[in-house]
Parts: C-alpha cells; structure tokens; sequence
C-alpha cells in the first residue's frame, strides 16, 4: 500500500522497445484489466471463427479493441477518457459486455434520482423472478416465455397499483455441472412509501409474489422469487449498489469460458453457440412507468441539444470551429492525447507513438 501512489504517478514503466504499458484508473482507484478483456476477446473471436454460424461476429471480434485512443492527464490516478476505439458492439464480446453493462447502469441510475427528485419518498425495490433451468436448445423459446409472462405480472392490478416506474434486465447464468442454462429476471421497482405501512392495501407479501408469477409464468413447478428493499441511512449509495445488482451484463464469460486442469483458458463453443443463437433478436432489458417517460422526453431533449451544438460549433462562414482541448476535471491540467495498440506477443496493450495506427507488432 505505501508505494500505491509512486505506482499511480510513475510515467516510467516501459516495456524495452515496445513502449509503455496502458494503466486506465477507475474512479475507485483500481485498474482497467484491458489487457486481460482483449485477451479474452481475441480467444472468443478465433472459437467463433471456426463455429459454423459464428464467422461474422468472429471476424467483428478480430478487430474489436485493437487500439485505443485516450486523453489523459499526466497524474495517472486522475485517470484517462476513451476517445476512440474500434469496438465490435457484439453482445458476447468480454470487451464490449462491460462497457454496455456501465452504460445501463448509468443511465438507470439517472432515471431513478429523476424519478426520486419527483417522488421524493418512493423507495425502490429489488425483485427476482426465476424458473427452472432449461437446455441450451431451449434459451431462445424460455427468453420469450419469461418475456409474455413479466408482460401479463405487471399488468396485474396489484402489481401495477404498487409501483410508478420498473426497470427489468434479463440475467442468463450455465451450471457447469448439469450443463443447462438459468435466464432470470432483475427487476427495479419505485414503489410509494404507503407500500409499507400496516394493513397497506399496496402491499405484496411474499407469498402473494412467488403465486403472482407462477399464474404469470404459468408453471406451477416455481418454488422462488426474492423481493427486497434498500435499507440503511446512505440512500444514494444502496440505490447505486442495487442497481449494479439490476443492471447486470446479460451473461458473464465464465458461461462459456472455463479454465482446465492447467489453467488455461478454453472456449465451450457448445455453450457460445447456445447463447448466441438464444439472444439473437432479443432485447434483454426494458422501462416502464415514469422511467419510460423521462427516457421519451431525454430523448427529444438530446435531439434538440445536438441541433444547437450543431449551430454553435460552426464560424459565421459556415467552417468548423477548432476543437478545444480538454482539461483534467481533477487538477484542470490539459489532457493530453494517447493511444495504445494491442500487442499479440506480449498479450497486452502498449503505447505508441501518434502517427501509428498500425497492426501489433
């Protein structure tokens, strides 16, 4: 711990002749394992290359990451700004997942404040629906079953009179040792503070929940669902560690990379398949309530905002205005500009000079 911060600070460690290694700070002190996606990346993207159906996203994958441009401050624990970068955008890619997974949680995170800022006591709720595990032939059809059966819950009188926004995310975990897959639901619920007081006619035991989706889902078989609400002083905190808990990725690489007995990594193409082929089309998250109208009216605000940025970085001529350069919202020192491209040889990404966008050496 005591040389944390000479670590964070050095601009010193290189690689001989190849350059410096990136070092990407996350506000929480720790870093980015770039390295370790893009590896995983490149791994998935040669499986789907050799997997009948799977060439397209594989050859997508190949290219995804391959550099990164940042700007970044020359204090490195004040950490940089992805500028630019060739991300593949697929839904199973270890580089992409993340980066999607951050957007929606920050943009749920900003719709329940907004939804907080109106209803300034509503307390917001954590609901599980789950069923049982299904073969990995079967994802696709149980993603759409799971789909009509959440659609016919919240439109039941008793769900729908207890909460004033939701946001659902579907979650699809492997049990490696039946083989077969668990799609679930995460769901967040903005319920008004009268949901909790006695004889409340809002209120939803626990009981009456496991019976509402069991009529919903219409499987009689399903023996859980898990309904919690936040508890504790700092609210913004447990609000923001709830919805870190809603807003998973879809399904995490463990479901289809494992480690053998060596340790090496090794992609199960079976399982890949599956859950491509399960996820192809499907959307995994929704809104609904007040959260689905403050997402309509960001929407037309942002459309209107970019038609005046339009205008505003124009001259009188017609030319574009020059950039100006960003500054460190730390230490306002100027950023400066960095790139760094991924190096097959040593696994990791490294730094090169501006003018080189070329392959990895």
């Amino acid at each position: 711990m005591k040389n944390k911060k000479n670590h964070q600070d050095s601009q010193d460690k290189k690689f001989p002749k190849y350059g410096e290694a990136l070092q990407d700070y996350k506000k929480s002190g720790k870093l980015r394992d770039w390295d370790r996606l893009e590896t995983l990346t490149n791994a998935l993207a040669i499986a789907c290359l050799e997997t009948p159906g799977l060439e397209k996203q594989g050859e997508r994958m190949l290219l995804c990451g391959r550099f990164l441009d940042f700007e970044a401050c020359i204090i490195l624990r004040h950490g940089k700004k992805l500028t630019r970068a060739n991300f593949c955008k697929y839904r199973l890619c270890p580089i992409c997942q993340p980066r999607k997974a951050n957007k929606v949680r920050d943009e749920v995170f900003d719709l329940a404040k907004a939804h907080l800022e109106k209803y300034q006591h509503d307390v917001p709720l954590l609901l599980t629906l789950t069923a049982p595990n299904v073969k990995g032939e079967d994802i696709g059809r149980e993603i759409d079953d799971l789909m009509k059966a959440f659609e016919r819950l919240i439109k039941r009188k008793a769900v729908k009179r207890m909460n004033r926004s939701w946001f659902k995310s579907l979650e699809i975990t492997k049990n490696q040792d039946r083989n077969d897959f668990h799609p679930h639901f995460h769901i967040l619920l903005m319920v008004p503070p009268e949901y909790f007081y006695k004889d409340s006619p809002l209120y939803i035991t626990h009981d009456e929940w496991l019976k509402l989706w069991q009529e919903a889902k219409r499987d009689s078989t399903i023996t859980q669902v898990d309904i919690r609400a936040i508890k504790g002083k700092n609210k913004e905190g447990k609000l923001e560690a709830l919805i870190a808990e809603v807003a998973k990725y879809t399904t995490k690489p463990s479901s289809y990379i494992y480690k053998d007995k060596d340790g090496k990594e090794v992609i199960d193409r079976e399982a890949l398949k599956s859950l491509h082929d399960g996820l192809k089309g499907r959307r995994t998250i929704g809104y609904g309530g007040y959260f689905k109208e403050v997402r309509k009216e960001r929407k037309l605000e942002a459309l209107e905002k970019a038609a005046i940025d339009d205008t505003e970085n124009l001259n009188e001529d017609g030319t574009p205005k020059e950039k100006q350069p960003s500054r460190c919202r730390e230490c306002n020192r100027e950023m400066i500009a960095e790139t760094y491209i991924y190096n097959d040889k040593l696994k990791r990404y490294c730094k090169v000079s501006q003018h080189d966008h070329g392959p990895s050496p």
